[in-house]
């Protein structure tokens, strides 16, 4: 969630946005923060021009449509997935062995999610999430659209959404586009900027460990593995990852050293320390992105508020006060008519709103 909404959201409660969080937890964004790439933005169209898109962010950004629990927190699926990728400060104490991770098998938020086991799991980043199915850390979910409905309901508590909000969702999450990769050509080998160290981790890598990691198939293979760090899990993308640390389902290895030292033992790959750090350069250079983290906030209350045009249009009461829930004071005189059934009323004021904001056009 961005820091506008969550400040909002405190504002006008008193506080009440935090009842319930554990003592010692931390929900706020990490500094700094990480870059949001859309794919239409980088194709030069703009986000609040993409109604689907637009509210998809808005509710990504909303506690509204989690449970409870949750919402009282103030929490979103932005407050981990941080405009898309990692919130790597959030700790929620009793639910987290360490920044980044945190259990989500717990009945803390709902009851029916609860596994009766203490297992975090790190964070995953959702950059890139439409090209590395299949979801979950264990790959059990083929769709986006199911694992999103999943997520808000079964982890979060929260009421099953409706299908605007699983097309708005997906369309969002879609939109989701990996880091530009300083040292990769489009086919995912290294290229010419690559340091000669990681180009020769590159031939260890396709000796060892590109079956699974396919540089051709964004670093996945679509297919669950146990590699002998507590299970099956889905095979994780590489690209963007010297960005995203610590490593492994669990956070559990904090540096690439770390990782390959535990592949080399693992699989008895009888790597030298030469070698060990060439595949450890190779990580880095695969996992580089460029300009990770943004140099200004996005103003997602601007861009958010332009989806209420088509919302009032369909005279769609009940996804037009989900937005309005979730983002700010200036929007509730238009709430007052939409309530009432006042469309008339509710798009004259929303005109008078827009006048306001065009030159804060984002």
């Amino acid at each position: 969630m961005g820091r506008a909404v969550l400040f909002f959201l405190l504002a006008i409660s008193g506080g009440a946005a935090a009842q319930g969080l554990p003592s010692g937890s931390s929900l706020i964004d990490p500094v700094p923060v990480p870059r949001l790439i859309l794919n239409l933005t980088a194709r030069g169209g703009a986000e609040r021009d993409a109604f689907l898109v637009a509210y998809g962010h808005a509710l990504f950004s909303s506690p509204e449509i989690l449970g409870p629990k949750a919402r009282a927190m103030g929490m979103s699926c932005g407050t981990c997935h941080t405009n898309g990728d990692i919130n790597r400060d959030l700790f929620l104490n009793g639910l987290s062995d360490r920044k980044g991770g945190v259990d989500v098998t717990t009945g803390f938020f709902d009851g029916t999610a609860e596994n009766g086991i203490h297992d975090p799991f790190d964070i995953p980043s959702l950059r890139g999430v439409r090209f590395t199915a299949p979801y979950g850390h264990d790959g059990r979910i083929a769709s986006l659209r199911e694992f999103i409905a999943q997520v808000i309901v079964t982890e979060f508590g929260g009421a099953e959404p409706t299908t605007l909000m699983l097309d708005a969702l997906t369309a969002f999450l879609d939109q989701l586009d990996f880091l530009p990769a300083p040292f990769l050509s489009r086919d995912g080998r290294l290229n010419d900027k690559a340091r000669a160290s990681a180009r020769r981790g590159e031939a260890i890598f396709d000796a060892h460990c590109a079956s699974c990691h396919q540089p051709n198939a964004y670093f996945v293979d679509g297919r669950r593995h146990d590699v002998g760090s507590g299970g099956g899990f889905d095979t994780p993308t590489l690209l963007g990852i010297a960005h995203t640390a610590p490593y492994m389902h669990d956070g559990s290895l904090p540096t690439f050293t770390a990782v390959v030292d535990f592949f080399d033992s693992k699989m008895g790959l009888a790597l030298d320390t030469v070698a060990r750090a060439d595949l450890a350069a190779y990580l880095e250079a695969v996992g580089t992105g460029e300009e990770p983290f943004q140099r200004r906030a996005t103003n997602e209350p601007a861009i958010f508020a332009f989806t209420l045009e088509a919302l009032i249009a369909r005279k769609d009461r009940f996804h037009a006060m989900l937005l309005i829930r979730s983002l700010a004071p200036a929007l509730d005189a238009i709430g007052e008519p939409i309530l009432a059934d006042n469309w008339d009323e509710a798009k004259k004021r929303w005109d008078a709103y827009k006048a306001t904001q065009r030159e804060a056009r984002p």
